[in-house]
């Protein structure tokens, strides 16, 4: 589908940039971006009545401790 469409001046710069990098037309790069941005994602799920909902996380995502934790809320 043709169509014409006003973006904003860096949301034109990175779709070019990606389009320039991959190879891929800008219309591609941006028809992806925006399946990209509207895909659903499973909600979370409460697992055995268990009172938090459980998320999913990159393996590699740091722990915050209680202590930091504690540090913050103080700060408030």
């Amino acid at each position: 589908m043709r169509t014409t469409i006003t973006l904003d001046d860096e949301a034109y710069e990175a779709a070019l940039t990606l389009a320039k990098s991959s190879g891929k037309r800008l219309g591609e790069v941006i028809s992806h971006l925006i399946r990209r941005a509207v895909q659903t994602t499973d909600p979370p799920q409460v697992r055995g009545g268990k009172r938090f909902p459980k998320f999913g996380l990159p393996d590699d995502t740091p722990m915050i401790s209680l202590r930091a934790i504690r540090r913050a809320w103080e700060e408030e």
